[in-house]
């Protein structure tokens, strides 16, 4: 196990490091490939930059992530867990499904592979990034079993 982030704001510097100097991803390439429809990235066409994101627009999209192409997935996931660290006990649905779109579920279900090829985009220090991210989430009293299954069923071997 990677030696946890003491603080959210420790935790928050580390992802900001491991993201930085991506380039918003061009209107054609924000949903994934094997989506139908693009109505939850529709606010982020023409280039919304992650770092600009407000508290209202992570949580009005807070399904986003789950219809973003690898690319997309790769350059708005720091905004969603910035605002998950600071926002843990928050009431609204943004953390919880941030959580489970870091969980692709087991092999044996139908959308495994689908849910897993969004972190094809990550780098080494990203995957350490959201690595650490969900170990520490993972002894929090609401989100813990979220984070404890992404754990399971990917990010550790």
């Amino acid at each position: 196990m990677p030696k946890v982030a003491t603080t959210t704001e420790d935790l928050a510097t580390r992802i900001i490091a491991a993201f930085d100097g991506l380039d918003p991803p061009a209107d054609g390439e924000l949903l994934h490939p094997e989506c139908m429809d693009d109505v939850d990235i529709l606010e982020f066409y023409g280039g919304v930059k992650w770092h600009e994101m407000t508290d209202q627009m992570i949580i009005y999209n807070y399904a986003a992530p789950t219809a973003f192409s690898a690319k997309a997935f790769q350059y708005y996931l720091p905004a969603y867990l910035i605002w998950t660290l600071r926002n843990s006990d928050s009431r609204e649905y943004a953390s919880e499904s941030i959580l489970l779109a870091l969980d692709p579920g087991t092999s044996k279900e139908m959308q495994h592979e689908f849910r897993k090829s969004k972190f094809n985009q990550l780098t080494p220090a990203q995957k350490e990034a959201v690595l650490r991210f969900l170990y520490f989430f993972s002894g929090h009293p609401d989100l813990g079993e979220f984070a404890q299954a992404a754990l399971i069923n990917y990010w550790i071997e």
